[in-house]
């Protein structure tokens, strides 16, 4: 368990008032919902609904830097098939054991669901289920997350994914941000200069993780409870 990552249900009701995403949704009752947690968390997952598009706009929408700045309060967003390596990046490492986990556990979690499809083909939904501590929870799983600013198109969250599918040649569904214009908090690299390098081999200084951060700029996604 990670408790840095989990969000009690009340604070997570408060960021994200439940009138405006499950309107025409058929969610299990929220109010048995204790925590929020990554989907990767999750022990068992018993119940899955697909987001609505203005649902997940809404989530997107809500997404601020670390210092607080809106970033994608008035964008619009499109999810899309993507060749990853078309993307650049502004992450210097991959942790082997993340895409690992990515590619031995991930599907396993949609075994007793009628989903067809791998890794790059998921799209958005919620997970209801339970932890290792039998409390009752809830995931939102996003696809990759990608800004784009000008001509280039930015992995915000979903590196390991990204990855995967680079390189087996494969397309992958992403959520496109279109026209970002809070500054990135990375410069842009292409994949040639990413290095794979085990967990306990990542730098404990999260400056020397990115290319020139600005950490100010980080996207909060702890907000929202996902862990790309």
């Amino acid at each position: 368990m990670r408790p840095e990552w989990e969000i009690p249900a009340d604070d997570f009701w408060t960021r994200f008032s439940p009138d405006r995403f499950n309107h025409g949704l058929r969610l299990p009752n929220l109010n048995t919902v204790q925590v929020i947690l990554p989907l990767r968390d999750m022990k068992e997952v018993e119940s899955i609904v697909p987001m609505r598009r203005n649902t997940l706009a809404y989530f997107i929408s809500r997404i601020t830097t670390l210092d607080g700045q809106p970033v994608f309060a008035d964008n619009e967003i499109e999810m899309l098939k993507l060749d990853p390596r078309l993307l650049k990046i502004g992450q210097k490492f991959a942790y082997r054991e993340n895409y690992v986990y990515l590619l031995e556990s991930v599907t396993d979690i949609f075994d007793e669901f009628m989903i067809t499809g791998g890794l790059g083909e998921l799209g958005a939904f919620f997970a209801f289920g339970r932890d290792e501590n039998e409390r009752k929870c809830m995931a939102l799983y996003i696809p990759p997350i990608i800004e784009q600013h000008g001509a280039d198109l930015v992995i915000m969250d979903g590196i390991h994914r990204d990855y995967i599918i680079k390189n087996t040649g494969m397309v992958i569904n992403a959520v496109v941000v279109k026209n970002v214009t809070t500054p990135f908090p990375c410069s842009f690299h292409t994949w040639d200069e990413l290095v794979v390098i085990s967990l306990n081999e990542k730098p404990k200084d999260i400056n020397e993780r990115y290319f020139d951060l600005r950490k100010n700029l980080f996207r909060d996604l702890k907000f929202l409870g996902i862990d790309g």
